[in-house]
């Protein structure tokens, strides 16, 4: 009867480590945020290209003014047909150019094989974190020769 109850405790034990792990390993395969500001800027244009809204969101940098323009181009990107999407999300994305200014600030030229019109996007390193300062992309302070 002992060993029973033994056995009964080591298979509960046994089930909830095992529902530990499960647990954990669903909370580590969240997307890690990208540490340079090239990868940040990638990430940021395949994910706008896809209308992946949240990972691309995720990366902006978090003022009211930004979260504006943002919420104003998913809202057009929203308008548009269902096959200008698709277009979108086939598209593939170039690097034309890109830019340190400093050791924080980063301009990335790029244009995808759907528009084929250059742009830019601003990446900054603010509070140790890159992000887009996607207002850039409306004001375009600082322009670049691809």
């Amino acid at each position: 009867m002992i060993n029973a109850i033994n056995m009964i405790q080591k298979i509960k034990y046994f089930f909830l480590l095992t529902v530990l792990f499960a647990f954990s390993q669903c909370q580590s395969e969240k997307k890690q945020r990208p540490t340079n500001a090239l990868e940040t800027g990638r990430t940021f244009i395949k994910a706008s290209l896809d209308g992946d809204f949240e990972t691309a969101s995720s990366l902006l940098v978090s003022d009211t003014q930004n979260i504006q323009l943002f919420t104003a181009y998913k809202e057009y990107y929203n308008r548009m047909t269902d096959e200008k999407k698709k277009n979108y999300k086939a598209a593939d994305y170039i690097i034309n150019k890109f830019t340190d200014l400093n050791d924080s600030t980063t301009i990335i030229n790029y244009s995808n094989d759907y528009m084929n019109k250059p742009m830019e996007i601003k990446v900054v390193k603010v509070n140790n974190e890159w992000g887009v300062d996607f207002k850039y992309t409306y004001s375009g302070n600082l322009p670049m020769n691809p």
